[in-house]
């Protein structure tokens, strides 16, 4: 077999759904677009143990949530509660060089794995993402505009019948961090849900 020299082309998991099935649409609110973060870490550890936020502090520059249901940010990295001891953090730098900076750091019983490879992200804005939280899952969404903490918040909840860590940002946006086997399946959904007034991309 001859070698053409064509390197292997890496595509996101939802290219063929943002870039094909675009239907820009003056009624159209809803603008999609995948975030692509390249480094999605699950970290487990001691919550009450101030030594092992202060490391956390340390290498990623963003204080760890303890609060359920919420998650802090600082820049480009974001740190999620998922439960008493366990957080998702995400970040757009290398997830070696970051999983290694906070193993080095780290002291005790802890762990932190490299889930990169199985999930993305996307961002839901406009108009119409009200709507769409109400249809996608029976999670009481509304209640997030009563909270009188600083943090964001977020949840684990279903969407559109798949799992999903859902994150509500500063600019009433919505994050989806989704696996990467139902991106399709999500894809699917969200045209489905909006055929009749379509959505922008933002790839």
């Amino acid at each position: 077999m001859s070698n053409t020299g064509h390197q292997p082309r890496s595509e996101s998991p939802l290219h063929y759904g943002l870039t094909s099935q675009v239907t820009e649409n003056a009624q159209s609110s809803l603008v999609i677009q995948e975030i692509h973060q390249g480094c999605h870490l699950t970290l487990r550890g001691d919550s009450g143990d101030t030594q092992f936020g202060h490391a956390v502090l340390q290498v990623t520059g963003v204080t760890l949530p303890t609060k359920p249901g919420t998650y802090r940010r600082s820049g480009n990295t974001s740190i999620y509660w998922l439960g008493p001891n366990e957080w998702l953090v995400t970040a757009t730098s290398d997830a070696l060089s970051l999983g290694s900076a906070l193993r080095q750091e780290l002291k005790g019983h802890v762990a932190v794995v490299d889930v990169s490879g199985g999930q993305t992200q996307v961002n839901l804005s406009g108009e119409q993402v009200d709507t769409l939280l109400q249809k996608a899952s029976v999670y009481d969404f509304g209640s997030w505009a009563e909270a009188s903490d600083q943090d964001g918040r977020c949840t684990q909840t279903t969407f559109a019948s798949a799992s999903a860590l859902v994150a509500q940002n500063a600019d009433g946006s919505i994050d989806l961090i989704i696996r990467r086997s139902f991106s399709d399946y999500i894809m699917q959904w969200l045209l489905d849900a909006v055929k009749d007034t379509g959505f922008k991309s933002q790839v």
